[in-house]
């Protein structure tokens, strides 16, 4: 029984060793993951602070920059209402009818010094010649007319007449459509 009794003592002495290496195994494997935990937490948190940052900062960027793009597309528009209404007004210049032609270009000519040379458009040609002093000239394309000495050239052109006073009163268009 002897031998008995050795086996038995070195299977519980071997049962002893295994059970105390398994309680040492989980523990140290229990110390790697809670360390490993602790470690994958920290990158987690790193990386979503740095995220945050990043986003801020895209947002600190990007919202100027939607900003002045919104502000670019509101001067185009702004820009394109402006420049049908001036289109419109020489449209409108444009289609005078016969009385109403005649009465601006009177007032034209009223201050007109005598002289010179008028051009205007063929249609028009018999109209300012009844009523300008000056010889007509060669014919313009545009409504209105054109008068030239040696010595100066008035530009009574419609579109160049438009102009003069558009870039005069900008502002006041401007603040007329757009309330600013």
């Amino acid at each position: 029984m002897a031998l008995q009794e050795i086996l038995r003592q070195v299977e519980q002495a071997g049962r002893g060793e295994a059970d105390a290496i398994t309680t040492a195994t989980r523990t140290e494997a229990e110390g790697i993951l809670s360390e490993g935990k602790a470690e994958g937490k920290q990158v987690a948190d790193a990386i979503a602070a740095a995220g945050k940052q990043q986003a801020e900062q895209l947002e600190r960027q990007e919202l100027p920059a939607a900003e002045l793009e919104v502000k670019r597309a509101r001067l185009d528009a702004q820009r394109q209402v402006l420049e049908a209404t001036r289109q419109d007004a020489l449209e409108r210049l444009d289609g005078l009818t016969a009385t109403e032609l005649e009465q601006v270009y009177r007032a034209l000519l009223a201050d007109v010094p005598a002289g010179g040379t008028l051009s205007c458009r063929k249609a028009d040609a018999k109209l300012l010649g009844k009523l300008a002093s000056q010889k007509l000239g060669e014919p313009i394309e545009e409504a209105g007319f054109i008068i030239e000495t040696a010595e100066y050239r008035l530009d009574f052109r419609f579109s160049t007449l438009l102009e003069r006073e558009w870039q005069a009163q900008l502002a006041t268009v401007s603040e007329a459509l757009f309330g600013k």
